[in-house]
């Protein structure tokens, strides 16, 4: 039986090297998102849930938080873009959870975020408070590239290599983005987008999975600025023809109900 060394398979090596075995982009890992902590939930929370309204107001003071702080500066201009919204308050993710732009003890390299804690509504709500926003959104942004195909097994010498299609640049990304309201909680709706791109089956002088990626997050936002404005029109104007309501006095308070003895 033929033996083949060990350098024969230097140039698949190589290749692997250059192409990777596919990647995931998920910012924020450190951080674990909840809608409000579970321990944290009552009945009471339910009830105002219930009781929260739309009352987008004409001009919109807004405040965002991303997970993907390496778009942060695109989302300040695409938010702001937005008909109706007249300031973009950007929350940072230090005083959130604790992620830091770049720490070394991060697997993940720059932008880190060692242990963090948990974000939830609650606190950005706090946060979008104190910058006295109207609106809060909260953005979420990540992508899964392909890496190599099954071909690359037959890279073994070095012009399969250069003329093989074994590299898979396809990228699948998405962004998805929460519009809730400061004052009560209200969420006024989610939107999504989904895009991917790319070929299965490509040749290393192919455009990187990298570059896609940066041209779909083009894509992506675009398409996630124009639903949350569509979504911020309509929930105005369905907020605005709502009937006004009276608040109902606590028992026991001025103008309740007498509370028992």
């Amino acid at each position: 039986m033929p033996s083949f060394p060990f350098r024969s398979f230097a140039p698949l090596a190589a290749a692997l090297a250059l192409t990777g075995c596919g990647a995931t982009y998920q910012p924020g890992r450190a951080a674990a998102f909840q809608l409000d902590a579970s321990a944290s939930i009552d009945d009471e929370d339910i009830r105002k849930a219930f009781e929260a309204r739309p009352q987008l107001p004409g001009q919109i003071h807004l405040a965002y938080y991303t997970f993907d702080p390496a778009v942060a500066k695109d989302l300040d201009a695409a938010l702001a873009a937005i008909p109706g919204v007249v300031s973009v308050y950007r929350i940072p993710a230090l005083m959130v959870s604790g992620q830091r732009r770049i720490d070394e003890q991060s697997p993940w390299g720059g932008w880190g975020g060692g242990a963090g804690r948990d974000v939830t509504v609650k606190k950005l709500r706090l946060f979008a408070a104190r910058a006295h926003a109207d609106a809060l959104v909260v953005v979420d942004h990540g992508y899964r590239t392909g890496g190599v195909n099954g071909l690359a097994v037959l890279d073994i010498l070095l012009l399969p290599i250069l003329f093989m299609p074994f590299v898979d640049t396809t990228v699948e990304g998405y962004a998805e983005g929460f519009l809730i309201d400061v004052r009560n909680g209200y969420l006024y709706g989610q939107v999504s987008e989904d895009d991917k791109r790319g070929q299965a089956f490509a040749q290393i002088y192919a455009r990187s999975a990298e570059s896609l990626a940066a041209e779909q997050w083009v894509t992506l936002r675009g398409a996630l600025t124009s639903d949350l404005a569509k979504l911020v029109a309509g929930e105005r104007a369905r907020g605005a023809a709502l009937p006004a309501v009276t608040a109902v006095p606590a028992p026991g308070s001025p103008g309740g109900a007498a509370g028992k003895p």
